[in-house]
């Protein structure tokens, strides 16, 4: 249905020749990305789901998505992320903010486990505030300095932003 040129404008796909000429390496970001990135989301879940008990004790707006949308909202926006993440590391490694963007992502990834363990395992609902006032300045700088470079992987961000 979709050759390799549909998807190399979103990543850029390896080369490989069947025949065992040119014969190009998978390039190990394509694995080690994604598993930063359920890594992140597996110990994000992890201390969620600690809390889960205390969590439905509170008090919650009526239009509080439900579990099921959460996950479906948290799988997407990952998956978003790590897309992000793989096209500003194939296509701009090196840019100059290139190294500060790299630790952009990493930082949100400990913001991110880091106010679940607050909010869920800890109910620090201060310090969990806090914390996504952290996270939401970690997003704004990661988007604003990777519009610059790529449009599309700044737009892939954008729901993260407004979900948080």
């Amino acid at each position: 249905m979709f050759d390799s040129h549909f998807f190399s404008f979103f990543i850029p796909m390896p080369k490989i020749n069947i025949k065992g000429k040119n014969l190009s390496r998978v390039k190990p970001n394509y694995f080690f990305i994604p598993l930063f990135v359920i890594i992140t989301a597996s110990a994000a879940s992890y201390f969620a789901e600690a809390g889960r008990a205390w969590y439905k004790t509170i008090n919650l707006p009526d239009w509080t998505p439900s579990g099921s949308i959460m996950v479906l909202a948290w799988t997407i926006i990952f998956i978003l992320s790590s897309l992000s993440l793989l096209i500003i590391w194939n296509r701009y490694s090196s840019e100059k903010n290139f190294r500060v963007i790299i630790i952009l992502f990493v930082l949100n990834a400990f913001l991110i486990v880091g106010w679940n363990i607050l909010f869920f395992s800890h109910q620090q609902l201060g310090l969990a505030f806090f914390q996504a006032v952290l996270l939401i300045t970690n997003l704004i700088l990661l988007i604003s300095l990777i519009w610059r470079l790529s449009p599309l992987a700044a737009y892939l961000l954008i729901p993260y932003s407004l979900y948080v």
